[in-house]
């Protein structure tokens, strides 16, 4: 997204010698790819390869090695059993729990953006105001109501703590 790219061997020698760096966020297409290589190259070193782009890719990238993702906030307590299931060795059950979010994950990365969260918070009463920083415009409503219809029956604490 920064038009930076970071290289494999890169990072491992930085993981290597640099003991303040041994998390790392791959997010670009196929980076399930990537989070292997890298385990590979830099061994014990990378302590936390984490997945990103709101956790469209998971399932691949858990396969792949990555121990832990950096989603939205929109809901990440449903996204917590998915990494335990999987850290527990129930690939099947992650990626059942999985499949039932990520229609949502979806919508929320290809529709709305940073724009599905405050959505989410404004309907679930946690703030008074979903706008969003410039650039981005306003959610369409079409769009917001399409992402309460996803999000709604899967009940996130999104939708509830600030009720």
């Amino acid at each position: 997204m920064s038009g930076v790219t970071l290289s494999v061997s890169l990072l491992a020698r930085m993981a290597k010698e640099l003991p303040q760096v041994n998390y790392c966020k791959v997010e670009m297409p196929g980076a399930a790819d990537k989070l292997r290589a890298l385990i590979a190259a830099g061994g014990d070193e990378i302590v936390g390869p984490f997945d990103r782009e709101e956790t469209i890719t998971l399932m691949p990238d858990l396969d792949a090695g990555a121990t832990g993702t950096m989603p939205s906030a929109l809901l990440p307590d449903l996204i917590k059993p998915v990494l335990e299931h999987h850290r527990a060795g129930h690939r099947e059950a992650a990626a059942a729990q999985y499949a039932s979010i990520l229609p949502l994950i979806n919508y929320e990365n290809r529709q709305c953006g940073p724009r599905a969260t405050k959505a989410a918070m404004l309907d679930g009463g946690v703030i008074y105001s979903d706008t969003v920083r410039h650039t981005f415009p306003p959610l369409h409503p079409d769009s917001r109501k399409g992402l309460l219809e996803l999000v709604r029956p899967l009940n996130p604490v999104v939708l509830n703590w600030g009720k």
